[in-house]
């Protein structure tokens, strides 16, 4: 996973990509972007894309907090789920605190990582190597130009 951001920040998933679409709505705009073999889905105001100067083909970074992000376990293609955003990959590591787990997976090309309830993480009895889905929301997806 590289990042383009020139200030530090806390949002633990930084994923450089380019723009591949944009779909301007009345108020809103779907940004559609590819990264690394995957596509990011982000919602985000027209204001926003005016004020970035967003074009397709330009770089940018696509940041998601590990909080933003739900762990599906199972067979994510038969889940009829709104999220936008659906990557799948295996456990590479599992913290578990009293309250809250940290599960980071290999998504084939960067890694991903959730921050879910420690009682969501032993429901789904995650271990490391299972294979899973996070999903998140477009309108969870920030941007910044490159």
């Amino acid at each position: 996973m590289t990042t383009g951001i020139a200030n530090q920040i806390s949002a633990r998933n930084q994923i450089s990509g380019t723009i591949a679409d944009i779909q301007t709505g009345g108020a809103m705009s779907v940004v559609t972007v590819s990264a690394g073999g995957h596509t990011i889905t982000s919602a985000i105001t027209n204001q926003a894309v005016k004020e970035l100067g967003l074009a397709k083909h330009d770089q940018v970074t696509a940041l998601v907090k590990a909080t933003e992000a739900i762990i599906g376990k199972g067979d994510a293609g038969a889940m009829k789920i709104s999220a936008r955003n659906k990557v799948s990959g295996r456990i590479v590591n599992l913290e578990k605190g009293s309250a809250m787990a940290a599960v980071t997976l290999d998504a084939h090309n960067w890694r991903l990582t959730t921050a879910i309830t420690r009682q969501a993480a032993d429901d789904l009895q995650l271990t490391p190597g299972d294979q899973v889905t996070a999903f998140f929301k477009a309108t969870e997806v920030l941007l910044q130009k490159a």
